[in-house]
């Protein structure tokens, strides 16, 4: 690691030590110090220095936003073309490693990623493997995946029909739902099944059960495992990991409690909500769709196995997304569980009145006349941020787009722990100094760390906020926000600004907290 000191008062103690790792990125913060000391003193002009805490408000106008513009103009980003396959290989060394995750997702967050190679980039954005494994530990990763997730999937299956009354149908166990059922049999579309005669023994995926009531269930997993190890192993070796796998799996399963009344409660609420997910893209499109089947049992596997979670409305809508760009129901299960384990709280109560108290606070700060207007109108929770939020602002693009706008948000280039924001906030701060003869001292203002898809959400905001000002009440407002029309690359280009905006307006009330130094200590100098 290496420390940067800064003096800090008027006999030039130091009062606090800058962290930066000793990286590329470190050696490009310091050119831009560079830079930045050779000009902060021809923009002194641009601040007052007897500015009182409060008359700095910002709103989302950028022409009344009191920063410096230029500081604002030299952060924020230009936007990029998609990201290719050859600038993914910079990325990494030759045994696969990613070896410059930070210049990844700079990337990603600048241009999002070329749709052909999405599902190779995605894994790393969503933390499916490691950025230090190699591509043979990735493969050997992926056969465990595979071998657990099946085993987790036979297990509900499993449960289910052995809770059920004898003679019962798929149907009624809940082994599949009316929508894979063909009307007058027992027959079904899903590839987990297979119609073997009409007396009973039904072959889904990696479960076999004899329906007549036997309670005789055995597994047997049903991929081809060479596809997913080294060519150059043999079937012995492939079959020894396989069957250590396989145990490993058995061992986490039969661990798990499965509370089969909640399951059943969730897989109600999944099959009212499978049925209608994305029905208009080409994916899901059409009667007996076997993507369905798919989508249902990642969502029942995610609910048997998180019960403190178990299953909420909008899952749907963030899993069609993984299963659009991976192809795969075990990928797409794993990055899903990933990603709802860093978001879960969302789902909750508290997670969700966190959050919009969250994004009205920033409101509040960044635009207090739209703030106070919409709390006039009885809005000021601003609930319909709810949605953009938790669905990652699916909805409110086409669902190409959407993608699109997913992985800019999952690339977290952009988050006050980002080295990004601190670039910014260093740069603010030495301009700060130099304007005050580095006689003010720096003190914490308490900034929440709001993060970046908070401010996405003013983004959207700014573009209908003239409308917004003439709404009357609620129903107005939510007639304006269902009317939106927003184009992508403008609302990220906003969103950045406005962040950017934020980070250095925190460094100036950082200095307005701390008086200046009386008479006598300045004489001192």
């Amino acid at each position: 690691m290496e420390f940067v000191q800064r003096p800090a008062s008027w006999d030039e103690s130091f009062e606090c030590i800058d962290i930066f790792p000793n990286s590329p990125a470190s050696k490009e913060y310091d050119e831009i110090s560079a830079h930045t000391n050779q000009n902060v003193i021809e923009s002194s002009d641009m601040h007052t220095t007897d500015s009182v805490i409060g008359q700095s408000s910002v709103c989302l106008d950028s022409e009344k936003i009191p920063v410096a513009k230029e500081n604002v103009q030299r952060c924020t980003s230009h936007r990029s073309d998609p990201l290719t396959l050859e600038r993914v290989s910079e990325f990494m060394d030759d045994d696969g490693r990613l070896v410059n995750e930070h210049a990844l997702r700079k990337a990603v967050f600048l241009g999002g990623v070329e749709p052909s190679i999405r599902p190779e980039v995605w894994q790393f954005l969503f933390s499916l493997y490691p950025c230090d494994s190699t591509t043979r530990e990735r493969e050997e990763l992926l056969l465990d995946y595979t071998v657990k997730y099946h085993e987790m999937k036979s297990r509900w299956k499993t449960l289910l029909v052995v809770n059920s009354k004898p003679g019962a149908t798929p149907l009624e166990q809940g082994i599949i739902a009316k929508y894979q059922h063909h009307e007058g049999d027992n027959a079904t579309v899903s590839p987990d099944f297979t119609t073997k005669d009409k007396t009973s023994t039904l072959d889904f995926g990696s479960l076999k059960i004899n329906c007549m009531g036997t309670d005789k269930v055995h597994t047997e997993l049903d991929f081809n495992v060479r596809e997913y190890m080294s060519p150059h192993l043999t079937s012995p070796e492939i079959q020894q990991k396989t069957d250590f796998m396989k145990l490993q799996a058995q061992v986490y399963v039969n661990r798990q409690k499965i509370d089969i009344r909640q399951l059943l409660s969730c897989i109600r609420v999944i099959d009212k909500d499978v049925p209608r997910t994305d029905r208009d893209y080409e994916y899901f499109k059409g009667l007996n769709n076997p993507h369905l089947t798919e989508l249902r049992d990642i969502l029942i596997t995610f609910a048997a196995f998180h019960p403190s979670l178990g299953y909420a409305q909008g899952m749907n809508d963030i899993l069609a997304r993984f299963l659009v760009v991976f192809r795969s129901e075990v990928l797409s299960y794993w990055c899903f569980e990933r990603y709802l384990n860093i978001i879960q709280q969302d789902f909750m109560e508290d997670g969700m009145l966190r959050k919009i108290g969250q994004i009205c606070m920033l409101l509040e700060e960044m635009d207090p006349v739209l703030y106070s207007h919409l709390d006039k109108c009885n809005m000021s929770d601003l609930i319909f941020c709810h949605r953009w939020l938790l669905l990652g602002f699916k909805r409110e693009f086409s669902f190409d787009d959407s993608l699109h706008c997913f992985e800019i948000l999952a690339s977290h280039h952009l988050e006050f722990y980002s080295m990004e924001a601190e670039k910014a906030r260093r740069l603010e701060q030495m301009r700060e100094f130099e304007n005050r003869d580095g006689v003010t001292r720096t003190a914490s203002t308490g900034m929440t760390e709001y993060s970046f898809d908070l401010f996405m959400c003013l983004a959207l905001l700014e573009d209908c906020r003239e409308e917004l000002l003439k709404c009357q009440d609620v129903a107005m407002v939510f007639t304006c926000i269902n009317s939106l029309k927003i184009d992508l690359d403008p609302s990220i280009r906003k969103a950045e600004k406005l962040f950017y905006k934020y980070c250095e307006r925190s460094v100036e009330d950082s200095f307005l907290l701390v008086d200046t130094p009386s008479p006598r200590s300045a004489s001192r100098r």
